[in-house]
């Protein structure tokens, strides 16, 4: 009301009217940005501050002179255990908490201490949680991950943790560890990662640990950090430069100090920052002149070079900026002799940051088993092994190339095998583009001036999608998209709702769960675990280490089961007494079918605009067949509904001269695209598209 009635008591030329309800929103915007805080019903104005130092910068005060009121505190958590102790003896034996009050009274603190608190009790009374929450937080952390965890002295922390390590299990405990034992309020906390998908996941289990308190810690992909600290909106043309953007700004004290004065700063997958990246985290350590650097990654794992990433600014934080280095080296996921068997392999990587090799927690032994062909054309066999196995538990099929894990979904799913092929959006459209979370987000019928998103309107707009997209073959992809935000968020925001669908990406959506085979590329399996793997590595004459990083990957993914199919001489040397190597000298032919799930590139993108073909796509779902012509596709009442890039139709022309046929094709995805010269936006339809050998 004060506020009101200040802004109406304004003497200006123009006046506007405003009511309560817009100085609400305004408030909530505001607090919403960071620019105020509103607590227990006060504001609280953060106005800026230069702070000088005067005088002989001397150290006045030592922590000798703060013994006094560390002892003050001490006493206050031991009293607080005592009265627990108190409350468990009052339910189970009233006399025996009647005896504990009267000693409390009668015995020296030492005495009493030791009656009630004995042995291995006497840490727990000094501990500032309970006993329950201890064991929670700490009783199933290996050796050297509990060393992490309780390492809480100045100055950074590196840590290269092997495949299968308890990374991500380190990382969480350290988060919570962080925030329960060492003090660190939790808007001095930040974490950065590579991916929506992880920081959904640190942001999940985190909430098992301490509960809600998760909502108020910042943990962000690179680019939403930036994007937060300029103030602007994710897109994917600004995504290429913000992060240099921001480095500019810090540097250059354009960024309010508020927003990026951290007490603690936690990275994941440290091994895939590039030089931006890592001048982000070098202007956060010049501005925070106490800022602790918790970086924990693997470089053996770094196959990310394409987007130049180099885990050599790992290895900076040790030489440049002194981290203390630790080496994370038991391997949970496999059994003992792939880890020997990786082990091997990974010998042949020079400058290792990691010196110890890695060691197996099963003792118990799985399969592995290396095939080099003599032919080529290596799906037939592939697919053949497969069938032929024995399959128990989750598979999953490595390839170098998204073609090749194409061509082998779709084989088996010929063969009737449940398949879930991994597909992905990167660089063509983000996920706010589907038709249907287009479709879902009208439902939702957003206004800008919309910020919370109410249940009611949540669950009406999930009712209104599956009743329109229940039957199409993206319907599992979209649910599992929803249903992932609601675990993650609490409270459905509008921003975060837009911000998780600009940064998050299909294969993040594909669970590796129950008997379905899973195909994928080596780069999306990252991260993911199967109990058996079948790997293809065709037309390698020698690795580079960029490939052999990559086979590291694919081969540490394996928990129980291996089988390389390769026709490459490359895997021979390490294979001795560790897997069962066969040379097949069978020439095998090109598969039967072939499959293609067409990009933007594949397709003549201007035929979409101002064209008829709109009418007939908005007709049409994921999954729903298509008849093929020379020129692209048309539905079943035979209107023209996409036509072939010259890139496709040379594609196309090579495979009729090897006796391919088009064969037929369906929807793979209906989505929006924006031409960006005139900024007109149409639908288009991305296909699926088989060939058979005539």
């Amino acid at each position: 009301m004060e506020l009101k009635k200040a802004y109406e008591n304004q003497n200006v030329l123009f006046q506007e009217s405003v009511t309560l309800e817009e100085i609400e929103d305004t408030l909530f915007y505001l607090s919403r940005m960071g620019a105020l805080q509103i607590e227990g019903g006060f504001l609280v104005i953060y106005n800026r501050m230069n702070i000088e130092r005067l005088g002989a910068t001397n150290i006045r005060y030592k922590q000798d002179d703060y013994r006094k009121l560390e002892q003050f505190y001490t006493n206050k958590i031991q009293q607080i255990h005592i009265v627990g102790e108190y409350a468990r003896k009052m339910v189970h034996d009233y006399q025996a908490a009647l005896r504990l009050v009267d000693d409390y009274f009668s015995l020296n603190s030492t005495s009493f201490i030791q009656k009630y608190f004995p042995g291995s009790r006497k840490d727990e009374i000094n501990r500032r949680i309970t006993p329950g929450k201890y064991r929670q937080l700490f009783g199933e952390l290996s050796k050297t991950q509990l060393e992490i965890v309780n390492d809480n002295q100045p100055g950074h922390i590196v840590v290269a943790a092997g495949p299968g390590s308890g990374k991500t299990r380190l990382l969480v405990h350290k988060l919570a560890s962080l925030l329960l034992m060492e003090d660190v309020k939790h808007e001095q906390l930040l974490m950065l990662t590579f991916s929506r998908a992880a920081a959904n996941e640190f942001r999940s289990r985190l909430h098992d640990l301490i509960g809600n308190a998760v909502g108020y810690i910042e943990i962000k992909t690179f680019h939403s950090y930036c994007f937060d600290l300029l103030g602007r909106q994710g897109s994917i043309e600004k995504s290429k430069s913000v992060i240099k953007d921001a480095v500019e700004k810090i540097r250059n004290s354009e960024v309010e100090i508020s927003r990026i004065t951290k007490s603690v700063l936690v990275i994941d997958e440290a091994q895939d920052m590039t030089e931006d990246e890592f001048a982000l985290i070098a202007a956060l350590i010049e501005k925070n002149e106490s800022l602790k650097v918790i970086a924990v990654g693997d470089d053996d794992q770094n196959i990310y070079a394409f987007r130049n990433s180099d885990s050599r600014h790992m290895q900076s934080l040790i030489t440049n900026y002194q981290a203390r280095h630790y080496e994370l080296c038991e391997n949970f996921r496999s059994r003992s002799n792939l880890v020997a068997f990786a082990n091997a392999f990974v010998n042949l990587i020079p400058h290792r940051m990691k010196h110890t090799p890695i060691q197996a927690h099963q003792l118990e032994k799985g399969s592995i088993r290396i095939t080099q062909y003599q032919s080529d054309n290596l799906i037939v066999p592939l697919i053949k092994g497969v069938l032929e196995s024995p399959l128990a538990g989750t598979t999953g099929i490595l390839t170098k190339t998204n073609e090749d894990a194409v061509f082998i979904a779709c084989l088996l799913q010929e063969q009737g095998m449940p398949v879930r092929l991994v597909q992905t959006n990167s660089g063509n459209f983000y996920l706010g583009d589907l038709d249907e979370i287009r479709y879902f987000n009208r439902a939702l019928d957003l206004s800008q001036d919309t910020h919370l998103i109410d249940d009611e309107r949540w669950e009406t707009a999930k009712r209104c999608l599956k009743r329109e997209f229940g039957h199409a073959q993206s319907w599992e992809i979209c649910r599992n998209i929803i249903l992932n935000f609601e675990q993650v968020y609490s409270r459905k925001y509008h921003s975060d709702w837009t911000n998780y669908l600009f940064e998050s990406k299909l294969e993040d959506f594909y669970p590796v769960q129950g008997e379905a085979i899973v195909v994928s590329t080596i780069h999306k399996a990252k991260g993911k675990e199967f109990d058996n793997v079948f790997l293809l590595l065709t037309n390698i004459e020698s690795l580079s280490d960029e490939k052999k990083r990559e086979v590291y990957v694919a081969i540490t993914r394996a928990k129980q089961n291996l089988s390389i199919h390769t026709n490459g001489h490359y895997l021979s040397n390490i294979a001795n007494g560790l897997a069962e190597y066969r040379i097949n000298s069978n020439t095998y032919p090109a598969p039967q079918s072939l499959c293609y799930t067409l990009t933007h590139r594949d397709l003549w993108l201007d035929f979409f605009i101002d064209s008829h073909c709109q009418a007939a796509i908005n007709t049409l779902k994921s999954g729903m067949s298509l008849r093929l012509t020379e020129k692209g596709c048309t539905d079943f009442s035979n209107n023209e509904i996409l036509r072939f890039s010259k890139k496709f139709k040379d594609i196309l022309n090579e495979l009729i001269q090897k006796d391919y046929k088009l064969e037929k094709a369906s929807v793979n995805f209906v989505v929006y695209w924006e031409k960006q010269e005139d900024k007109k936006e149409a639908k288009i339809v991305l296909p699926k598209v088989v060939f058979k050998k005539v």
